[in-house]
């Protein structure tokens, strides 16, 4: 993981902001080139919102050194964004977005989950008396 930023370094506020940009250019990507809806300001602005939200989420607690978390919570946005938009093909007549986008949400939660379990394990294990 040496590509990622060290603890508490500012860049992790670039990466943040790239992250975020580019969780909404896949949103904008997904519902108004692929799908084919009319562009909705009123739901740009909530992509926009959601994506700052989880690349928040994500950066800052990489920034305080959950590095493995950010990795393996990334993983999962991208296991997520292949398969909602693998979904958009399928014939499911009008519930291709609603079920890829709880698809991208169910991987991402997933991805957050694991990641949260392996910062604890790795922190148990680096805590752990040694005989």
């Amino acid at each position: 993981m040496k590509f990622l930023p060290a603890t508490k370094s500012n860049r992790w506020f670039i990466w943040m902001a790239v992250y975020g940009v580019f969780l909404w250019l896949l949103f904008i990507l997904h519902r108004f080139v692929m799908m084919a809806h009319t562009l909705d300001v009123t739901l740009l602005l909530r992509f926009a919102l959601f994506s700052i939200i989880v690349s928040g989420i994500v950066n800052v607690l990489a920034w305080f050194g959950a590095r493995l978390l950010w990795l393996i919570t990334t993983t999962g946005i991208i296991i997520g964004s292949v398969i909602m938009l693998s979904y958009t093909y399928r014939e499911m007549s009008g519930w291709e977005d609603l079920a890829g986008f709880l698809a991208f949400f169910f991987f991402t939660c997933g991805g957050f989950a694991l990641g949260l379990l392996a910062e604890a394990i790795r922190l148990l294990v680096k805590q752990w008396p040694k005989a």
